[in-house]
C-alpha cells in the first residue's frame, strides 16, 4: 500500500539534501506540509513530495533559482489546468458528434 504522506526525515533521506533546503522551500511557500493530529508531527502529502522532486531537479540539475522555480511551477500548473479544460471540451465535442451524426 502506498503512503499518503512522508515525514520530513524521509524526504531528506530520499532526496539527500540538507534540512535547511526543505525549510527554505516551506518559507518561500513553494511546498506545504500538514500536521498529523495523532502525533502533531509535520508531514508532506504525496502531491507535495512530487512537487519537492520537481523543485529539487530544477535546482540541482538545471541550476534554477527559487524565483525561477516558482515561475516554472506556476506555468506547469496552468498547463495542467488548460489540458484538463481541453480534454473536457474535446469530450463534449465527441459526445455532441455522436448524438448528431447518424450511426454507420
Amino acid at each position: 500500500m502506498a503512503q499518503d504522506y512522508y515525514y520530513r526525515e524521509q524526504i531528506i533521506e530520499i532526496f539527500g539534501f540538507e534540512e535547511n533546503f526543505l525549510d527554505e522551500l516551506e518559507s518561500e511557500k513553494l511546498v506545504s506540509c500538514e500536521e498529523l493530529k495523532s502525533t502533531q508531527e509535520r508531514v508532506f502529502p504525496v502531491d507535495q513530495v512530487e512537487r519537492i522532486r520537481i523543485i529539487f531537479n530544477l535546482v540541482s540539475e538545471l541550476e534554477v533559482n527559487l524565483a525561477g522555480v516558482e515561475v516554472i511551477l506556476e506555468m506547469r500548473e496552468n498547463m495542467i489546468r488548460m489540458q484538463r479544460q481541453f480534454d473536457q471540451i474535446l469530450e463534449a465535442i465527441v459526445k455532441e458528434l455522436k448524438l448528431r451524426l447518424p450511426q454507420i
